[in-house]
């Protein structure tokens, strides 16, 4: 099973933070991440980054259009009702939901709360950054001071002139 951590970072490695209005993250760099998405099947995200996540793309209605067929988990660790998605309260029992559901990749697509709370489990395989050319105050990946995950690189393709994308692979997945 892969879980993907997909991020855009800055130049200094925070997390760009969808909320933040100072920056925007290039078109280009959305269709990466749409076609990632698509191709997976699936995206699992915090409450707050999908509400923020609709907000870009113009509502529920247009993420929908955008991504048709795509398995929406909000990650809460407080249940709530939410229309055409799954709500999970852990990073365990989103992996389950999507697991029994036949899927073999897992696209983890924020808030940092979400990419911690799987990376303090030890559960991503995979990491995809798209490092954003600005310098700017942001979330941080990694946030446990007993974290210690190593990644080997992948792949690193451009995406702009200015945006590089980079795919990391969780070392001990690459011995397989």
């Amino acid at each position: 099973m892969k879980v993907i951590l997909y991020a855009n970072v800055s130049a200094n490695g925070k997390v760009l933070l969808s909320e933040n209005p100072n920056h925007q993250v290039p078109q280009e760099v959305l269709m990466a991440a749409m076609q990632h998405i698509t191709r997976a099947g699936n995206l699992v995200m915090g409450r707050k980054s999908f509400e923020n996540f609709e907000k870009v793309l113009g509502g529920a209605d247009k993420v929908r259009a955008a991504l048709p067929g795509v398995e929406l988990v909000w990650l809460s660790g407080k249940r709530q009702s939410a229309n055409d998605r799954t709500v999970a309260s852990t990073p365990e029992e989103a992996i389950h939901y999507l697991t029994q559901k036949g899927f073999d990749e897992i696209i983890i697509g924020g808030g940092t709360e979400t990419y911690n709370a799987f990376l303090e489990k030890d559960l991503i395989t995979d990491v995809v950054l798209n490092i954003i050319p600005i310098i700017s105050a942001g979330g941080i990946i990694g946030t446990s001071d007993d974290l210690n995950i190593k990644f080997r690189h992948a792949e690193h393709k451009l995406l702009t002139p200015d945006v590089i994308q980079l795919s990391l692979s969780k070392f001990s997945e690459l011995k397989k």
